[in-house]
Formats: structure tokens, C-alpha cells, sequence
């Protein structure tokens, strides 16, 4: 079976404390590592920003390839399977960072971005001189905070996220109309099936009705899910289920049971085991580790 790897760090096993996940370095760093190839992953709840300043070559997105090219920011949100083939030599930072407070934040400050901030994107950057280049301040701040761990480290380090990824905006070109690249046919149909999961998970839908819903059978959907996320359409339905759960015990004074209940689950001790089977602890275990 093509089960695509979950990690942290790409390499590196996915760890249950992630809300206050932070990682700042080299693009080089890894990736000359691994002979500047990165094969399909994703991360469960962290966002990657890399910010190319050198180099190009071809960046996976779930099922799309795309040819990117410095200088330019490729962010990933969580989630997203991703891969990269540098062409040679790259050189850049990125950033990885928990996603759910990064939206958070957005939705109080800036909640119209918190479309741009649930996609994957390309965005090409004006060549700037060292000494005029608004990104590098900001990078320089974050790593750090990364290195650093100060006082509300995480508040400073997602603000300093927010504005840097409105920066990265603000400098997007505007494509004429009609100039946006095509989305592939599967593509439009992985993400019409999240958008679908983060309507419905909490109600447990069965998964002939989300097939029905995307106007495919479940053969199909198991293909789809398969051939390009690696899992299958539950285990989908299930890793956004963890992800909720891991939010609210990291950031809420709900109980456990409470929890379950605001999920979907009628019964905590079928929740706790659920939890413990997809996050490898308890969900006690899990928020006394935060």
C-alpha cells in the first residue's frame, strides 16, 4: 500500500506536543541532505513556508507539479501532501510552524486571509538588493524567536508569521484575468473533499455520502485518496477528527468528555480509545504534555 509519511520535520516522526512547534533553517540544509530531493510527505498540523532565494525546480502539491523558480515564497498548509525536486543547489529558509495558531490569530486580525492561509501556493517576488528586502528582517526575526525561546515566544513567533506571509502577499503579482495556472481535475476534487470533511466530520457522515456528494462512487474515492494522499477516504476523515481534538486539548478548558461530545462522540471511552490509537497517547496524556 502507498502510505505517504507523516512527519515534523521531513525524515523526522511527527511528535504529539506540536501547538507551540516552531522550526527555522536552511533550505539547503535538508535537502542537500537528501541529494535536493524531498519525497511526497505532509505534515499533520504544521505549515511550511520556504522562501526561495536561489535555485528553482518542481514542487508537489497533492496531485499537481508545478516549475517554481527564485526568487519565490511555496507555502504549504497542513495536511497537503508535498514534495520537492530541486534542479542543483537551492538556497532560502524554511519555516515550519503550527497551523491551528496561525489561523487563529489571522481570524481575529486579518479573517479575509484565512483563505489564503488554508491553501497551497506559489507566489513569484520581485528580485530585491540584500539591503531592500522586506522578507529577510522578518525571517531573521522568527529564527530568533526559534532559537531563543523567549518570553510568549509563540505569540511573538505567529505574529511575526502573520506579517510575513502579508508581506509575501502584498507582493504578489496580479494575474491578468483568465491568466491563473489550471488546477487539475483531481486536484479540484481533494479539495472539494476537505471542504467537505471540515463541514461534516463532527457529524461522522459515512463515506457513501461523501462519494455521493463529490458525484463519484467509493471506488473511485478510494483511488482518488489513495493514489494521492497515501490513506484512505476514513483515515482522511479521522486525521481531521485527531487534529480537532489535539486543537481543543491544547487550547481549550473543555474536559475530555466534553470534547468527545463536541465531536461527534457519544461515549468518552470510545473517544480515548480513538484518540490513543491515532495520536499513540491519551488525550489526559496528550494535554499534560502540552
Amino acid at each position: 500500500m502507498n502510505k505517504i509519511p507523516n512527519y515534523a520535520l521531513y525524515g523526522e516522526t511527527a511528535q504529539p506536543v506540536w501547538h507551540e512547534a516552531l522550526h527555522v533553517e536552511q533550505i539547503s540544509q535538508r535537502s542537500g541532505a537528501h541529494n535536493w530531493e524531498i519525497a511526497a510527505h505532509r505534515h499533520e498540523g504544521l505549515l511550511q513556508l520556504l522562501y526561495l532565494q536561489s535555485g528553482g525546480g518542481e514542487v508537489l502539491f497533492d496531485s499537481d507539479r508545478l516549475q517554481v523558480q527564485a526568487p519565490c515564497v511555496v507555502y504549504v498548509p497542513a495536511q497537503v501532501v508535498h514534495g520537492f525536486h530541486w534542479a542543483g543547489q537551492v538556497e532560502g529558509l524554511v519555516i515550519t510552524a503550527a497551523q491551528h495558531p496561525l489561523e487563529s490569530i489571522t481570524q481575529v486580525l486579518a479573517p479575509h486571509l484565512l483563505v489564503q492561509v488554508r491553501k497551497p501556493q506559489v507566489i513569484a517576488l520581485p528580485s530585491w538588493a540584500a539591503d531592500e528586502d522586506p522578507l529577510l528582517p522578518l525571517c531573521m526575526a522568527l529564527r530568533e524567536e526559534y532559537h531563543n525561546r523567549a518570553r510568549e515566544h509563540v505569540a511573538s513567533s505567529m505574529a511575526l508569521l502573520l506579517t510575513l506571509l502579508i508581506q509575501v502577499l502584498r507582493h504578489e503579482p496580479h494575474m491578468p484575468h483568465g491568466g491563473q495556472r489550471p488546477v487539475s481535475r483531481r486536484s479540484q476534487q481533494l479539495t472539494a473533499l476537505r471542504e467537505l470533511v471540515d463541514m461534516h466530520y463532527r457529524a461522522h457522515w459515512p463515506l457513501a455520502d461523501y462519494a455521493a456528494e463529490l458525484g463519484m462512487t467509493l471506488a473511485t474515492l478510494g483511488r482518488l485518496c489513495q493514489e494521492h494522499l497515501g490513506m484512505t477516504p476514513m483515515n482522511v476523515i479521522n486525521a481531521r477528527l485527531v487534529l480537532e481534538a489535539k486543537r481543543m486539548l491544547g487550547h481549550s478548558s473543555l474536559s475530555v468528555k466534553e470534547i468527545a461530545h463536541e465531536l461527534g462522540f457519544a461515549d468518552v471511552g470510545y473517544f480515548s480509545r480513538f484518540f490513543r490509537k491515532h495520536a499513540g497517547v491519551s488525550p489526559s496524556g496528550f494535554r499534560e504534555g502540552q
